[in-house]
């Protein structure tokens, strides 16, 4: 059913997933700052109150975005899974 290029490109489109899912889960700090502008970052080194909320959001940012990193990292498993199996049936 699958030839073996197409299996290949499968599997390294599955493994690729698999390894963003793995940077999601892994390094969720570094993705989230990339994403708060300078303005923000200046703006919380002159308002207590900012920064709190800020680091708050930061922090709830971190947890939906390592939960990301996990689900990528079992649907791409789950997806290498039925590929190999199809490749094994055919």
């Amino acid at each position: 059913m699958l030839t073996t290029p197409v299996f290949v490109s499968l599997l390294v489109i599955s493994g690729l997933g698999i390894l963003l899912g793995g940077y999601y889960y892994y390094k969720p700090e570094s993705i989230v700052k990339k994403r708060v502008k300078n303005s923000h970052w200046k703006a919380a080194r002159k308002d207590a109150e900012f920064r709190k909320w800020l680091e708050a959001e930061i922090n709830a940012q971190v947890t939906k975005t390592r939960r990301m990193g996990m689900i990528i990292i079992v649907v791409e498993a789950i997806l290498m899974v039925l590929c190999f199996s199809l490749w094994q049936k055919g």
